[in-house]
């Protein structure tokens, strides 16, 4: 498992096929970012904190969906899928 530094801004840690929308608000969906694949992204806030989100690309149309705080144990779990 590679070590991953972790800044204030969002890294991509995993990436893989397409699942699903991550927009849970319908006015923020973009149809056009489906299909592609997902990047779950991380990083650490000023706080110490982590965050994570999902982020559909398909080409040049992307759609990321809201953030929300994870644990370390969860973040370590997370990088290591990526192994």
């Amino acid at each position: 498992m590679k070590a991953i530094k972790l800044t204030s801004r969002f890294q991509t840690i995993i990436t893989r096929g397409y699942t699903s929308s991550v927009s849970s608000v319908s006015r923020n969906e973009n149809r056009a970012a489906h299909g592609g694949v997902c990047h779950t992204q991380c990083r650490r806030t000023a706080s110490g904190a982590i965050r994570v989100r999902h982020v559909n690309r398909n080409g040049r149309h992307t759609e990321a969906g809201e953030s929300c705080e994870i644990s370390e144990a969860e973040f370590d779990r997370l990088a290591s899928l990526d192994a």
